[in-house]
């Protein structure tokens, strides 16, 4: 079996990729790594897969822009997902039918099947389309699998590490825009409504900034405020943000901040990190799932609470008892005690709705036994001889010289925007363990 992986944003999806290769290697199949280039400018003309994995039927749309003659080999695999975890499922349904779902029917009746992380997203299912339940298949969040773990090195410094889980697309977003464009690019206006704004009509724009902007003040003062004789500190972007902005503050202001690699998987740097403090994000499964107590600082601020979406990870349940101090103050405190409170057994609940925790450490295993299930008696895909090898050649070629040229004009890959070169590709190879 040939099956094709898009990887979306390198730091969140490169492992799981990875770990799918590891795993069919053992059942004499092959996994193809993809990323935006590939799967939105050549897909279309070498589908010479037995299965396409891509994160959203938007991207199913990208690769395949025509409704007629479409694949019939396409599994949705989401790469980041909240369920029905704010209480609501807009931003769930559009991932799986599209932001305006009538206009993007004849992709998701394509689709062979839905590969859910948690028997939550089955909820989409039973409301709005019955009629897949028969192609949905619960396999568990990916990058919790045994496969995808980081593995934890000795230190030589025995100071304890404060990591930071940075969450600041619209204040430092990976692609340098500008405020002017993020505000023109973020706010509502007109008659489609963003599924971001969806129950929230009072809300706009600046309420995104304000969040953001506040979480901001709040982990900085928390950084100025701790002791570097004692403490080390740890800042982990966001894949959409722009790692250049930290260390050009860091720079400015003195601070000794460690910013991670910006390819480095997020269960890889969890293991470096001694204590977790961050804003409200689904970054909390895996923080949860891997037996760590953060410190969210949403309640730091009380009107902060005014400016929340609907749809906003803010909303996320899991939040629901865990650690989330009043002050600065107190989670300084918190951080010199050591003395994090666990998680309610709410928590484990979450965890096993949003994100199959029970069947996760094996989702990879059940990925890969899904498509097998969904593409047992059809028909082989007919690949000509030497097809694949031609794929390989052109991407290879092709990315080493949108490399060259980055290189020319001077710029960084951050995010989604990296090239597969040989060099990228052999080193996913090494993610997974």
């Amino acid at each position: 079996m040939l099956v094709y992986f898009h990887i979306d944003e390198l730091a969140r999806d490169a492992v799981v990729a990875s770990a799918l290769k590891k795993e069919i290697a053992c059942r004499g199949g092959r996994v193809v790594y993809g990323n935006r280039f590939t799967t939105d400018y050549m897909l279309r003309y070498g589908n010479i897969f037995d299965a396409i994995i891509l994160p959203s039927l938007i991207h199913f749309f990208g690769a395949f822009p025509e409704a007629k003659n479409l694949p019939d080999n396409v599994f949705i695999l989401q790469t980041e997902a909240i369920g029905q975890a704010t209480g609501t499922l807009r931003r769930l349904n559009g991932k799986y039918f599209g932001d305006e779902p009538e206009k993007y029917s004849p992709w998701h009746k394509a689709v062979r099947a839905y590969l859910l992380w948690g028997p939550a997203h089955l909820n989409s299912f039973h409301e709005f389309h019955p009629e897949y339940l028969s192609k949905c298949k619960v396999v568990g969040h990916p990058r919790l699998a045994d496969l995808c773990k980081g593995t934890t090195l000795e230190r030589e410094d025995a100071r304890p590490v404060i990591g930071f889980v940075s969450r600041f697309n619209l204040l430092n977003p990976f692609d340098a825009r500008t405020p002017y464009e993020s505000i023109a690019t973020s706010m509502r206006f007109g008659k489609n409504t963003k599924p971001l704004y969806e129950g929230s009509p009072d809300k706009n724009v600046e309420d995104l900034f304000y969040t953001e902007v506040t979480d901001f003040r709040i982990m900085l003062q928390i950084m100025l405020t701790l002791d570097p004789t004692r403490y080390r500190i740890a800042v982990r972007p966001h894949p959409r943000e722009n790692r250049l902005g930290w260390q050009r503050l860091a720079r400015k202001l003195g601070l000794n901040i460690t910013v991670s690699d910006w390819d480095k998987p997020f269960a890889h740097w969890l293991g470096e990190i001694d204590h977790i403090i961050t804003p409200p994000s689904t970054g909390l499964y895996d923080i949860f799932f891997h037996g760590r107590r953060p410190i969210v600082i949403d309640r730091v601020v009380t009107t902060r609470a005014n400016h929340i979406l609907a749809q906003s990870d803010d909303r996320n349940q899991i939040l629901e008892g865990i650690c989330r101090p009043n002050s600065i103050e107190e989670i300084i405190r918190l951080l010199e005690s050591g003395d994090i409170p666990p998680p309610p057994e709410s928590v484990r609940l979450c965890l096993q709705e949003q994100v199959g925790a029970d069947i996760a450490s094996q989702s990879t295993t059940n990925i890969l036994d899904a498509i097998a299930e969904f593409t047992a008696g059809s028909p082989p895909v007919r690949r000509k001889v030497g097809a694949l090898t031609v794929w390989h050649l052109v991407v290879s070629f092709l990315s080493e010289l949108k490399d060259l040229k980055a290189l020319v004009q001077r710029r960084v890959e951050q995010g989604a925007s990296f090239n597969l070169t040989r060099r990228r590709s052999a080193w996913i190879d090494r993610l997974s363990l």
